[in-house]
């Protein structure tokens, strides 16, 4: 299948993406999506410069594309950005 790139238009704040990243197996983020959401669990989190900006690796976990690995950038400040599903 090939990769998907969607627009994140909402999601959660930085304390979530830490839950998320400090316990993997139980805590989940969701993000919301131009026509829906999706789950997702964080594998690795990466901290841009501007403290606002993170690079997630990880794989989804809802929707028809559950199981699929995901890799986006995504800010906290606007709670928006960019996920690529493949």
């Amino acid at each position: 299948m090939a990769d998907r790139k969607l627009a994140i238009l909402g999601g959660p704040d930085k304390p979530a993406l830490q839950w998320a990243i400090a316990y993997p197996d139980r805590e989940q983020v969701h993000f919301k999506l131009q026509s829906d959401g999706v789950d997702v669990q964080i594998a690795r989190m990466d901290e841009l410069a501007d403290g606002f900006t993170f690079e997630l690796v990880g794989i989804v976990r809802s929707g028809t594309d559950q199981g699929r690995p995901f890799r986006a950038r995504y800010s906290v400040e606007d709670r928006a950005g960019a996920m690529v599903i493949g």
